[in-house]
């Protein structure tokens, strides 16, 4: 028996999932939820690169550290 997908956006609202558009869905279908890829702003991106390079030199710190202990 082959299985047919079919892909359906949806937005979480009062934490029910909504179906976008005009996609009629039976009572009892079974259905998977994929969440998409976060939607993250310049100014928390530009954040996140700034805690990459302090954790970046942190790890450099460590490392001269083990360097000097006997």
């Amino acid at each position: 028996m082959s299985e047919r997908r079919f892909m359906i956006p949806g937005v979480v609202q009062n934490g029910i999932v909504v179906p976008q558009g005009e996609a009629p869905l039976p009572e009892g279908a079974r259905v998977e939820i994929v969440l998409g890829p976060p939607q993250v702003t310049p100014e928390l991106e530009a954040e996140f690169g700034r805690w990459e390079q302090a954790s970046d030199e942190a790890w450099a710190r460590i490392d001269e550290w083990e360097k000097d202990e006997p």
